[in-house]
């Protein structure tokens, strides 16, 4: 199953989504539904229209991570690990996300507004305190290149959101208020949310595993 998810992630997102729709609904019917209803919603990837498609995938990770039915537990684990690489790849798609907090500099870099969030909310700091972990993390995934670190880094971000380390972040991110962001040259306001955090987290994190492999560069 793992090779046909992730042969089905590496050419569409969407049909992979779909296709652990199914498998939900195996288990638990009544997600059946709820994951054939976003397919018929979903077209062509990236699309502003369907920018919050990552959120409902946040609502299905939680009801994952309480499951109660021991015996089917390396099924489910394996799933919420297809939904956070599905969660990573939307999350790097989103033209508002990624226009937003960051601009392609050969490699993308935070942009003025991702720079202050990413101080806000004590980024480096952050980074530097859970360095071990994360770093730790990300070699488990085994990158061969750059660009396989950059979508490893927001991965590992996604998956240790339940780490006690994240506790800090998302009390910051509950008690923020929206911020003005230029969307498409339009000031508009934009609610953060654990996403938009972990975006701003993954390019510095980054750059950091680089420093310790620049044979990846």
């Amino acid at each position: 199953m793992e090779e046909v998810l992730g042969y089905l992630l590496e050419k569409s997102p969407i049909i992979a989504l779909v296709f652990m729709g199914v498998l939900f609904g195996f288990f638990l019917s009544k997600w059946y539904h709820r994951f054939m209803k976003v397919e018929e919603k979903v077209g062509d990837l990236p699309c502003e229209k369907h920018d919050d498609l990552y959120h409902r995938i946040v609502k299905n990770e939680e009801k994952v991570n309480v499951l109660p039915c021991s015996k089917h537990e390396n099924l489910f684990r394996d799933i919420r690990e297809q939904l956070v690489e599905i969660r990573t790849i939307l999350t790097i798609k989103s033209p508002i996300v990624e226009s937003s907090f960051s601009h392609k500099n050969s490699p993308r870099e935070l942009n003025e507004a991702g720079v202050k969030l990413f101080n806000d909310i004590k980024g480096e700091e952050f980074l530097i305190k859970n360095k071990e972990i994360l770093i730790k993390s990300i070699d488990d995934k085994n990158p061969k290149t750059a660009f396989d670190v950059e979508e490893s880094a927001l991965a590992v971000l996604f998956t240790l959101m339940d780490n006690d380390m994240f506790i800090g972040m998302k009390n910051w991110v509950y008690n923020s208020s929206p911020r003005k962001i230029l969307v498409d040259g339009i000031e508009k306001d934009y609610v953060i949310t654990m996403n938009e955090v972990c975006f701003v987290l993954s390019l510095p994190l980054r750059n950091m595993y680089l420093e310790l492999h620049p044979e990846l560069q």
